[in-house]
């Protein structure tokens, strides 16, 4: 309860008062009371839903970001096999050219 309906009820309880309120009016206040006490209720209802929904979306992106490895950040580079380096050709020795120029090197 807050303050305004706190006042509210010590006034309709209070009975030292000289013009106290009629019947009809008591219970219009005391329907204006519930009423608000059902709104503010409604209202903490959808806060509360709506806190739980945006933090469950928040978890399934924050699931997915890391299922799929991570934060961004510094990839190792492949590790490369003895197959996938292609071999330098040999050059051949000099006695088996028989006088051809032996192959120059890149």
């Amino acid at each position: 309860m807050d303050h305004f309906e706190q006042e509210l009820a010590r006034m309709l309880r209070d009975s030292h008062q000289d013009t106290p309120y009629e019947s009809r009016h008591r219970r219009r206040l005391r329907a204006g009371v519930r009423a608000r006490q059902r709104a503010r209720t409604a209202w903490m209802a959808v806060g509360s839903v709506l806190t739980i929904t945006g933090l469950g979306v928040v978890l399934m992106v924050l699931s997915g970001t890391l299922a799929q490895g991570g934060p961004a950040g510094p990839q190792p580079r492949p590790v490369t096999s003895a197959e996938s380096v292609s071999e330098l050709p040999t050059a051949r020795p000099a006695s088996s050219a028989h006088g051809a120029p032996a192959p120059a090197r890149p």
